[in-house]
């Protein structure tokens, strides 16, 4: 495949060149990348969304970094000489969770609790599973979490 320096195609969601493509662009990403990922995602991968125009995508520059994205988005930063134990945001991951996952929460604060799998996932039930987590929350360490990062 060669990519031209310079394209004739008005339509920026197809027009593919260097003139474009090395330029810092929109934050939604390249348009072409973008254009075709969405169309993919919605027929392909998720064609029964009930949301107005169906799903919508978010490119990044990888798992860690849209993890750290997402973090930076749904919790604030928490520091123990700072804020109060009951404004700590909670993350539960399961036992073996990524490394970078991790590492991308503990400088915002939040309380990583780890959850029992099994070779289906997070264990729903039982001693370490998601309920015995949940249920038996311990408050002194910070709020009961509202995000959760699972890769099974």
């Amino acid at each position: 495949m060669t990519v031209p320096h310079a394209s004739a195609i008005p339509d920026p969601q197809r027009k593919i060149d260097l003139t474009t493509a090395l330029q810092y662009g929109t934050a939604q990403g390249y348009p072409p990348l973008y254009s075709f990922l969405r169309q993919f995602t919605r027929e392909h991968l998720h064609p029964n969304v009930p949301y107005l125009n169906g799903p919508d995508i978010i490119l990044t520059n990888g798992n860690t970094d849209g993890l750290a994205k997402t973090l930076e988005a749904l919790t604030n930063v928490w520091s123990e000489e700072r804020d109060w134990i009951r404004e700590r945001p909670g993350l539960l991951v399961e036992e073996f969770a990524f490394m970078n996952a991790v590492q991308a929460a503990k400088p915002r604060g939040v309380q990583v609790a780890p959850v029992k799998i099994d070779l289906e996932g997070m264990v729903p039930d039982g001693p370490g599973g998601l309920e015995d987590v949940l249920e038996n929350w311990d408050d002194s360490k910070g709020k009961r979490p509202h995000l959760m990062y699972t890769v099974t």
